[in-house]
């Protein structure tokens, strides 16, 4: 039986659980329920197939005892011993039926105790006195199919085999029925225990195998969220949390395909932190690093949708993707960018341009052919770069499309 495992318990909980051997054959409150559920749905699918053996089991010795039996007394046991047949006929049924399944405990305990109830009375109504062992190997068919066939947990097979007795003792009692207690001591309760025991293996065994699903579900969890974090650090800056150059290569040759696939314009901004070497001199390199931290998470807010992308190039320089942008958006775009670099108002004691920390920005856009070459692009956002800062800094310069490289030239 394939349970599907569960994930609310910790490492450390499966392991005290393993550990004290599940001698209750029952777990903790949340987890009892999950596996509950889950148990009756795969019980009932199994019993329909175990329903047909069963079903066979009790035809081949309902056929033994009806060929024992003196012929006035047969047609009175078929009427009553055929009501187990058909107990199990109607369990067999309802295990096709998935809106059944959350009663399967339900129908098949009581089905079972019906099946228990009906053998005893017959043993001590209708033997009168032969002590037929066929009648006894009956009841003790049906108490070990139900401790260990049916598919019943341990507590609800309990329930099922001695309440079946119970009944048939008051059946038997009701009826007059002579109850030989010494004959069915070695063969009902015999085999009760026995089947108990069964049960109770069965169902342990069952706890224990699906703990382990449980452990290997969280390691392989585990595993998941460790291989999502090392594609996370192959493809993040480790300081700023941007994408690095490895991953930004990767994004920009497939949007670069994109754009020329689809005929959409494309556009980039090479950025540079200006005079960032004296503010690391003046400053030192920690608060170089959190400056760069900053203007980092400024950048990450202006490429929130799918295709955009920030990415830090090289020591102080970044580059930002934005994929379906034109000239006239990518002209809005670097506005923007300036004014949140502004706004973020780091000081910079050295900087000959401002007081605060300035950024460079060289941006170009264009719609790409299949002569173009994405090498020639990115080299003509970096000239645009170089114009900007040869301009006096804190500024940005567009490139237009005519001055792209191009690998045909």
């Amino acid at each position: 039986m394939k349970l599907k495992a569960s994930n609310i318990l910790g490492q450390e909980q499966i392991d005290l659980l393993i550990s004290r051997g599940l001698n209750l054959v029952w777990f903790p409150k949340e987890l009892e329920a999950i596996y509950r559920d889950q148990y009756r749905n795969e019980a009932a699918h199994e019993f329909r197939y175990r329903g047909p053996i069963i079903l066979g089991l009790y035809l081949f010795l309902s056929f033994g005892i009806y060929q024992v039996l003196p012929p006035d007394m047969r047609l009175e046991w078929i009427s009553y011993y055929g009501w187990v047949g058909i107990i199990i006929l109607i369990a067999w049924l309802l295990s096709f039926l998935p809106i059944m399944n959350r009663w399967f405990d339900h129908y098949v305990c009581i089905g079972s105790a019906g099946a228990v109830a009906i053998t005893f009375t017959l043993i001590n109504v209708l033997e009168q006195g032969q002590n037929n062992v066929l009648f006894h190997a009956a009841m003790m068919y049906a108490v070990v199919i139900i401790y260990g066939f049916v598919g019943m947990r341990f507590y609800t097979a309990i329930i099922a085999g001695w309440c079946g007795g119970l009944v048939g003792v008051a059946a038997s009692t009701w009826l007059n029925g002579s109850i030989d207690w010494t004959f069915l001591n070695r063969t009902y309760t015999f085999s009760s225990f026995l089947g108990m025991a069964l049960a109770y293996a069965t169902d342990r065994q069952h706890r224990e195998n699906y703990l382990q699903n449980c452990m290997i579900e969280l390691n392989r969890l585990e595993l998941m969220r460790q291989a999502q974090q090392l594609s996370i650090l192959s493809q993040q800056d480790a300081l700023t949390g941007l994408a690095n150059r490895r991953y930004l290569d990767e994004v920009l040759e497939n949007e670069w395909k994109r754009a020329m696939r689809h005929e959409m314009p494309i556009t980039i901004m090479m950025i540079d932190i200006d005079f960032f070497k004296a503010y690391n001199d003046t400053l030192g390199h920690i608060q170089g690093d959190q400056c760069l931290r900053r203007i980092a998470i400024s950048l990450g807010s202006l490429t929130s949708r799918s295709g955009d992308l920030a990415a830090r190039y090289g020591g102080e320089e970044f580059l930002l993707l934005f994929s379906m942008t034109d000239q006239e958006q990518a002209l809005i775009q670097v506005q923007r960018l300036m004014d949140v670099v502004r706004n973020i108002n780091i000081n910079h004691p050295k900087s000959p341009v401002s007081k605060y920390v300035t950024i460079s920005v060289g941006v170009t856009t264009m719609t790409p052919h299949i002569n173009d070459s994405l090498s020639g692009f990115i080299a003509q956002a970096d000239h645009a770069l170089y114009v900007a800062k040869s301009n006096g800094r804190n500024q940005y310069h567009i490139s237009t499309s005519e001055n792209i490289i191009s690998e045909a030239l």
